[in-house]
């Protein structure tokens, strides 16, 4: 199978017109907020099943798995991210219920609340059938190593399932130096990723969570670049072993990536890097960021063997998600 482990998705009774209504959850007030502010893509690719059906036929795609935008729900008030988040995946099971062959999906997760994110975790996963979870790179600002997710990261641990870490931008530079240009994306989401990552290695949370599951969108941003970078400041510098006794890149053991490099070379060292077994396949659909040639993107690879393709293509995504 070959299994796209970054597209997203906005549940149709959430979309009217170019704006996202949320939610439907019994409440008067409605959250709206534009569904194409900066992207330029068919609209319709965002919440049409049938029409996303197609496309992954035309690609050569047999299973999608699905998530949301995740710069939604983190910037609202508690109280509304948590039935917008239940809203959510209870329409994402529908989704899946109907294509099952072809669809699993993430949950989307109130981490404003790291409690209620876990509960919703639970519910999403042992009553719903979803697959793991899709969190942003940064909550309301906050690193992902701060002490107040590890009650998240052990429900995830605890029920065995990864979690998608995706990029917001960097943004406390969103409206200064990254505002022109789209550097917002083009800088912004691959270096907010990288934030994260080092936040969860250097902050020591895989080694208290050494069984959890995360895997980065577009390509894991600049750690493969980094990775002995962040060796050679962890072994010089007190300030990288505060809270490990590891060298950084041993952690990369805990880590996915997807191939959404853009660049052959680019995907082969990361290959090279980090192992082709811990390479996902990923397009980004619907953006205009993605690589709606991916298939082909991997099997053009040099100096990747035909079974290691494989893996990249769907194989380490089956294991991962337990198909």
């Amino acid at each position: 199978m070959r299994i796209d482990v970054h597209a997203h998705i906005v549940p149709e009774p959430f979309v009217h017109g170019d704006e996202v209504h949320y939610p439907l959850d019994g409440t008067s007030e409605v959250h709206t907020m534009p569904l194409r502010p900066a992207n330029n893509f068919d609209t319709e690719t965002m919440y049409s099943v049938p029409r996303r059906l197609r496309d992954m036929d035309a690609q050569g795609i047999d299973m999608h798995v699905l998530s949301l935008q995740p710069m939604f729900t983190p910037y609202l008030p508690v109280e509304r991210a948590i039935p917008i988040s239940r809203g959510i995946n209870n329409a994402f099971a529908e989704i899946v219920a109907a294509n099952p062959k072809r669809f699993i999906a993430l949950a989307d997760l109130p981490m404003q609340s790291p409690e209620d994110a876990a509960k919703e975790l639970e519910r999403a996963v042992r009553d719903l059938g979803l697959r793991g979870g899709e969190i942003c790179s940064q909550i309301a600002g906050k690193n992902l190593d701060e002490p107040e997710f590890g009650v998240f990261y052990r429900k995830a641990q605890e029920l065995d399932v990864p979690i998608f870490i995706h990029p917001s931008g960097v943004p406390e530079l969103t409206n200064g130096r990254l505002s022109k240009y789209y550097l917002t994306n083009l800088i912004g989401n691959p270096m907010d990723t990288t934030i994260a990552a080092a936040s969860l290695i250097f902050g020591g949370v895989f080694k208290e969570f050494p069984d959890l599951k995360v895997y980065l969108a577009h390509g894991g941003g600049a750690c493969p670049f980094l990775r002995y970078r962040w060796d050679h400041g962890w072994k010089e510098r007190a300030e990288g072993k505060v809270n490990i006794e590891r060298p950084p890149s041993e952690y990369f053991s805990k880590l996915y990536f997807d191939t959404l490099t853009h660049s052959g070379p680019a995907l082969s060292f990361l290959a090279s890097t980090v192992g082709p077994e811990r390479i996902m396949l990923g397009t980004d659909y619907p953006f205009d960021m993605g690589n709606y040639n991916s298939v082909n993107f991997v099997n053009a690879l040099a100096g990747v063997s035909d079974a290691d393709k494989a893996l990249m293509l769907g194989g380490n995504a089956a294991r991962l998600f337990k198909l």
